[in-house]
Formats: C-alpha cells, structure tokens, sequence
C-alpha cells in the first residue's frame, strides 16, 4: 500500500501541492487526472523524492517510511514511466539494460510486442524514436521486473489506438503484481477498463476522491466542473 499523508510540496519557496492525501492498495489500479498544471507530476515527483522539491508531510509504503529515502532506494519499490524521457546519444540501450541489471533476453520478445524499432538495442537510448516509442520505452524498462508500485505519468500521450490498445493490456496484466497509478489529463485510456479509484487534482489540491463514473463527467463537460 502507498499512502501520501498531509503532503505539501514547494520548489523555490512557490507551493505546488497542498495537503495532499492519497492512498493506493495493493494491485490496485488508480487514476490521477486533472488539466495541465494541476499538480500531477510534481506528485510523482515528490513521490520519489526528487530532490529538486521540498515536501512537509509524510510517504509510506506498506510500513516502510520513504519520505526522505534517496531516490535509488524508492526505485527498488517504485517504478516511474517519465512524461518526458531524456535523449541519452552517448550511452547505448543494451549497455544501459544491462546497467539496469535487465536481461537483453528477457526484453526481446516486448521490443516486438510493443512494435518498437527492431535495432532498438543498439542504437543510443531514445535515440530517433517518436514520443509515443518513448512512451513504450519507458515501460519497456518496466516489463522484466516485479515492481510494489507502477506510476505511468501520461503513458497514453502520444499513442495511435493500437498501440493504446497494447499499453492497456500491459497495464492489466501489470496489475496482477503490482499497485498501478495512471497520471493523465485525457480520458481515452480508460475505455477498456476502469480504474478502482479516481482522484482529481486542481490548483495543487485534491478536489475529488472516488470511483471511475467521474470519467464519463469529465469527457462530457471537461475539468471546469471543478472549478471554485
């Protein structure tokens, strides 16, 4: 279980989350919406510790305090597919899988399944790929290994509907193991499966806490109807 209690999170004195509580069960699949700005990856952000944020509050998972753990100690526990993944030209896929402790082996037959480049291995990481390949890179990285919590922020963007498609059947099959978080402003990833819970950030808060059926709301009439 993840629980976020009382979190607020600051960068350069300027607060972007305010008492923040959020708690994810085990293999449970759980939305975090809300438009741009809201507060959705600063979230995952804090979630990890990234040093570049201060936090008051506390982070637990299950009974292990990680508010103040060092990055590389969550990252055994917590995965996170980045919204924006990093172009590194001078360091070579297969040598950061193996940096990774991934075997190529065991990767190959995903390369395939998610449709990405079948020289992905050799070329540099991210290299040449779409924003959508990146997307499938990052979860790529993910596949091998048995994570207690998945954070997907914006996996969906960038995505045709097969590929879409693919993502959401990993994203189930995901979730036999490990506790998903799908952290997204569009709708559409939700129309083979909905979440067990929903929670809406606006303005650095959580205005909303509860099931999928908001979903449908806000396809309709959009975030507005949060607004003060």
């Amino acid at each position: 279980m993840l629980k976020i209690q009382n979190l607020s999170v600051y960068k350069n004195d300027k607060k972007l989350l305010n008492d923040i509580n959020i708690e994810i069960k085990n293999k449970e699949i759980v939305a975090i919406m809300g438009p741009n700005g809201s507060g959705k990856t600063t979230l995952s952000r804090a979630v990890i510790n990234d040093p570049e944020l201060k936090k008051e509050g506390k982070i637990f998972l299950d009974d292990l305090d990680i508010t103040d753990l060092p990055t590389e100690e969550i990252a055994k526990y917590i995965y996170v597919a980045h919204q924006s993944p990093p172009e590194m030209e001078y360091i070579k896929t297969s040598i950061l899988l193996k940096y990774l402790g991934i075997d190529i082996n065991d990767i190959k037959e995903y390369v395939n399944k998610l449709g990405l480049p079948k020289d992905l291995l050799e070329r540099a990481v991210n290299n040449r790929l779409s924003g959508g390949e990146k997307k499938k890179f990052e979860l790529l990285l993910m596949l091998p290994k048995k994570y207690k919590v998945i954070i997907l922020d914006e996996i969906d963007s960038g995505l045709d509907i097969d590929s879409l498609n693919t993502v959401n059947d990993i994203i189930l099959e995901k979730s036999k193991e490990s506790s998903i978080i799908i952290i997204t402003h569009y709708t559409r990833i939700f129309k083979k499966f909905s979440p067990d819970r929903v929670y809406i950030l606006y303005n650095g808060k959580v205005v909303y806490d509860g099931g999928g059926e908001i979903i449908e709301k806000i396809d309709k009439d959009g975030y507005r109807i949060f607004k003060d």
